[in-house]
């Protein structure tokens, strides 16, 4: 499979963004956002500056699918684990 995620790093605007949207073909993901107030011409502004992550549509889904998979899986190891405990102890 190949990746077309792209991560733009510090990116600015002055409204504040989702934290995830779509396009016909992507999905964006906007993580680490900060709120700042710069001065433009006298006037101040609040600015976000933010990591913005853009998806394909299919690869944001495998990826997705792959996170939860890894969920379940230790999730299902650490219950395991308290049930050896308890029966054990």
């Amino acid at each position: 499979m190949r990746i077309y995620m792209k991560l733009y790093k510090d990116t600015r605007g002055i409204e504040k963004p989702q934290s995830l949207w779509t396009d016909a073909y992507h999905v964006y993901t906007v993580e680490n956002i900060k709120e700042k107030e710069i001065e433009i011409n006298g006037h101040k502004i609040k600015q976000y500056e933010y990591d913005l992550t853009m998806y394909d549509k299919d690869e944001y889904i495998m990826t997705e699918l792959q996170k939860s998979k890894q969920d379940n899986q230790l999730a299902i190891a650490q219950l395991a684990m308290q049930m050896g405990g308890i029966q054990n102890g």
